[in-house]
């Protein structure tokens, strides 16, 4: 068996367990015949939407600190805080709420304009700025708002949020992993 794969009759202790062993929030689905199938975190988490996920434990009790960088920051400095620190996301200081992702930097970096100069000049090519990365915004809930009901929050576009307070963020991972762990999160069937 792949590393990284449960099989069809698996349960979501199982799934979760892959998830945790790979670091990854996703895992494949060996079927009883191929074609196999691929199961996301961010399937589980629209659990929470179906209602067959519960969870009554404060978003204020999963959340995570949210890291904070000044826009003018090189984008090298922030890839190795972001490397550094384990985390996807930086929020920028002075802008409540928006933040640059692991994937606003690689899309920048794999831009037509990036590549161009990483073919003309490639001491260059990361010579950027935070402040060139696509900002995304997060939503924002009350730090007393459940797992649960910031999980019928996520959706397309929404995938993080920050409390109220501005200190802290609720990801995915935290939806799912954080109360797994602590024992909180229950399938309904």
């Amino acid at each position: 068996m792949w590393l990284g794969a449960v099989e069809y009759d698996d349960t979501l202790e199982d799934l979760l367990r892959i998830f945790e062993l790979t670091g990854f929030g996703d895992a494949r689905v060996n079927a009883r015949a191929p074609p196999h199938g691929l199961v996301t975190l961010e399937e589980v988490v629209s659990l929470y939407r179906e209602g067959r996920l519960s969870c009554g434990v404060r978003a204020s009790e999963v959340a995570s600190r949210a890291l904070s960088v000044d826009p003018e920051t090189s984008l090298m400095e922030a890839m190795t805080t972001m490397c550094d620190r384990r985390v996807r996301r930086l929020f920028l200081k002075g802008k409540r709420g928006e933040f640059i992702s692991d994937r606003g930097v690689l899309a920048l970096l794999f831009s037509p304009k990036a590549l161009s100069t990483a073919r003309d000049a490639p001491e260059l090519w990361a010579d950027f700025k935070v402040s060139d990365v696509r900002l995304e915004t997060a939503g924002k809930v009350s730090p007393d708002s459940t797992v649960e009901e910031v999980g019928r929050l996520v959706g397309e576009g929404r995938n993080v949020f920050v409390l109220s307070t501005g200190l802290s963020l609720v990801s995915r991972w935290d939806l799912v992993k954080k109360p797994w762990k602590a024992g909180s999160l229950q399938l309904v069937s």
